[in-house]
């Protein structure tokens, strides 16, 4: 009731059961998200997990509409909007990427959302040498959020597999137009892992 104001936060002990049932019940998962945002839907976390979730399901679509929704909602919830400007950049929308990202760059830059943006900045451009430099530094200094680290592993492996095969590719590159920059056709291949419930093996 004195949270109603705001619209309210969902107490601890219900989203706690919520992220165990995520670890292993995605649709349930929705189903227990739809009611608790009927009662607090102004918390920008639970419209964070549901796109997460949903994003994890390939629904993507719908997953970045509530990130989208978190990050309005609260503009300085620095997860959600990586985590939405990653979903933009796997999506091959790059420029939306940015855009998202724009604030975290304002942030210190020892906080690792900041410099791991900066990171996957830098890959969309195809400088993979200061994105891996930066995904590296990044990940280093990211002790909060493991399964980030998780996702940005597998991109410096795409970003070592792709510079292995650039020297083959280098001789007719220049001659034909690409409709997207090399970064962007690998991250367009990459599936988008949520960082609620990566919990599937």
């Amino acid at each position: 009731m004195a949270e109603e104001p705001d619209g309210g936060l969902c107490p601890d002990g219900p989203l706690t059961n919520l992220l165990s049932q995520l670890q292993v019940d995605d649709e349930g998962g929705l189903a227990t998200l739809a009611k608790l945002m009927q009662g607090y839907p102004l918390d920008p976390r639970l419209h964070f997990l549901k796109g997460s979730v949903l994003a994890g399901l390939q629904r993507y679509d719908e997953g970045r509409s509530a990130m989208a929704r978190s990050i309005e909602i609260a503009p300085d919830f620095a997860l959600a909007r990586f985590q939405l400007g990653f979903l933009d950049l796997t999506s091959g929308r790059a420029v939306d990427a940015i855009g998202v990202w724009t604030p975290l760059f304002n942030l210190d830059d020892d906080q690792p959302l900041r410099v791991l943006a900066e990171g996957l900045t830098n890959l969309a451009g195809d400088n993979f040498a200061e994105a891996r430099r930066l995904l590296k530094k990044g990940m280093s200094l990211n002790t909060e959020n493991p399964l980030i680290n998780a996702d940005m592993q597998l991109i410096l492996d795409e970003i070592a597999d792709k510079e292995d095969a650039q020297p083959a590719q280098a001789v007719q590159v220049e001659e034909e137009p690409a409709p997207a920059t090399a970064a962007q056709q690998m991250l367009q291949q990459y599936k988008f892992k949520d960082s609620v419930n990566a919990k599937k093996n």
